[in-house]
């Protein structure tokens, strides 16, 4: 019976948080919108979509933009962004982003802020550019 009780103040615990966190993100403005730092094998595509991040006040950060790939060709675990410090996530995360490869295409990001390209099944396909738009990834550090 007591691990049963820990069990539920534990949840309840965390579900305590998570409506503070809600009510502080009611409370607080939503962030305005940062350039995506990128490197040297990519460029912006189209200047009225540039890659950009923002950090929400519900541990989510959130991507738009459009990156274009210079060779053409998507590779993976091509390194193509960094996110700067204190916007790193609390764990790896890999999500899905819309292209005009032939493929499926993800981005990994990893604790240490690298955004890399993600080809599944490995190797490289034909992409001249992939897509941030609707793209988002949990930021806090509790390894879910």
């Amino acid at each position: 019976m007591p691990d049963t009780i820990a069990t539920l103040g534990r949840r309840m615990a965390r579900l305590e948080q998570r409506v503070a966190a809600l009510e502080r993100a009611r409370r607080t403005p939503y962030p305005e919108w940062r350039d995506l730092p990128l490197t040297g094998d990519t460029t912006v595509p189209n200047e009225q979509q540039p890659p950009q991040f923002r950090a929400n006040p519900w541990d989510t950060t959130e991507f738009s933009g459009r990156i274009g790939l210079v060779n053409g060709r998507a590779a993976d675990k091509q390194l193509i962004a960094f996110l700067p410090d204190g916007f790193w996530p609390g764990a790896a995360r890999t999500v899905e982003v819309a292209s005009d490869a032939a493929r499926t295409l993800q981005l990994d990001i990893d604790p240490k802020g690298r955004v890399q390209i993600r080809v599944p099944g490995g190797g490289s396909t034909r992409a001249t550019w992939i897509s941030l738009d609707s793209t988002s990834i949990r930021s806090d550090h509790d390894g879910a």
